[in-house]
């Protein structure tokens, strides 16, 4: 589904790759496909699950397309980024790190052991309503296999 050793860039337009990012137990990477939310935006919203995820030790990363790098080098997301350590922004710069890439207004997610084995996965459409409740679901879901 995606290249683990892709270029990808930070909001502070520093290369890192998935295995750095991921944390001790683990990776949820969110592809957020061309009409999605703004990276800002996504900080705010998840910001505490993504901190709750990240003291269970796995973090929670979202992957923007190249041709998305507004949403996310904006200087209100870098600023959000920098203030927020969790969830984490990315830019696929090289447009390799989802194989297939990510549909417009869909998010693609992928629970990844610490080994980089996928975990469980999800297909979110934002233009549905309850988007965000099926989506934080899927966060609690992972959380919990952690906890096991």
């Amino acid at each position: 589904m995606f290249d683990l050793d892709g270029m990808l860039l930070l909001p502070d337009r520093r290369a890192a790759s998935l295995l750095e990012i991921a944390g001790s137990r683990g990776l949820i990477v969110v592809g957020v496909g061309r009409g999605g939310e703004r990276g800002f935006q996504m900080l705010h919203r998840f910001h505490h699950v993504g901190e709750q995820l990240a003291a269970a030790g796995t973090h929670l990363a979202f992957v923007y397309p190249a041709e998305s790098a507004r949403h996310v080098m904006d200087s209100i997301s870098v600023s959000s980024a920098r203030f927020r350590h969790h969830p984490r922004l990315l830019l696929d710069a090289d447009s390799c790190c989802f194989r297939h890439g990510v549909p417009p207004r869909l998010l693609s997610a992928v629970h990844l052991s610490c080994e980089m084995k996928r975990r469980a996965g999800i297909d979110v459409d934002v233009r549905d309503p309850a988007w965000e409740t099926e989506f934080l679901a899927f966060l609690m879901a992972c959380q919990i296999t952690l906890s096991d």
